[in-house]
């Protein structure tokens, strides 16, 4: 990534970047990660503009593009349900790279990150539903290692986790948690966490997630 400061402003140059998908959605919340949780140490710096170019997408590993698409399908699952159907009828072309239709799932991807951040910047009401998935996801990530589960896989798996404990609870169905679940696989995303972590594992790490207030978890999940 590039920073170029113009006056007080700030541009965001996107390129050859892993997940590549992730970062140019991602503006705005600035995090670094800590031992002790995804994104602990950060603040909030709007750009004046994000700049992305497709063709850098075909520098990627195909296990780096599937990555990005687990932030691009939560776009659909939280916000936007023909969005999602979009995504189901070309999940194909997108893991093939074909730019036209990567350009449109980027474009629209984009466009409901700006509509949700722009009603609640510092992610006080709205903008969490874009955790989905993250906080079984950055637990995963803290007690793999940083890097050794990409962080849309751990999303990915988290978000299945999301599924499934929603319809435990009785607010979703078993139909609905096997669609989130053929969306992910046809992305070449994981559907379960890792087979070391047991539910410990997981409550001990979610406890210092960034999105537990005061001791209470926030189920975004």
């Amino acid at each position: 990534m590039l920073l170029h400061h113009i006056s007080e402003g700030l541009i965001l140059f996107r390129c050859q970047q892993l997940c590549f998908l992730r970062l140019i959605l991602r503006w705005g919340k600035t995090g670094v990660n800590h031992p002790m949780g995804k994104n602990m140490i950060g603040a909030f710096h709007q750009p004046q503009v994000v700049l992305a170019s497709v063709d850098a997408l075909e520098t990627l590993p195909d296990r780096e593009l599937s990555a990005g698409l687990a932030e691009v399908v939560k776009y659909g699952f939280i916000y936007d349900e023909a969005f999602l159907c979009w995504l189901e009828e070309n999940m194909a072309d997108l893991v093939a790279r074909d730019s036209a239709k990567l350009s449109q799932a980027i474009y629209r991807s984009c466009e409901i990150k700006a509509e949700v951040v722009a009603q609640d910047e510092r992610e006080g009401g709205i903008r969490a539903i874009l955790n989905l998935g993250h906080t079984f996801g950055h637990a995963i990530e803290a007690k793999q290692g940083y890097g050794n589960w990409l962080h849309g896989e751990a999303v990915a798996a988290g978000t299945m986790m999301a599924a499934d404990l929603s319809c435990r609870l009785g607010w979703l169905s078993r139909e609905d948690v096997k669609r989130v679940e053929n969306v992910l696989v046809a992305a070449n995303l994981p559907v379960k966490p890792p087979q070391d972590m047991s539910a410990s594992d997981f409550i001990e790490l979610m406890s210092v997630d960034k999105k537990c207030w005061t001791g209470n978890y926030v189920w975004y999940c």
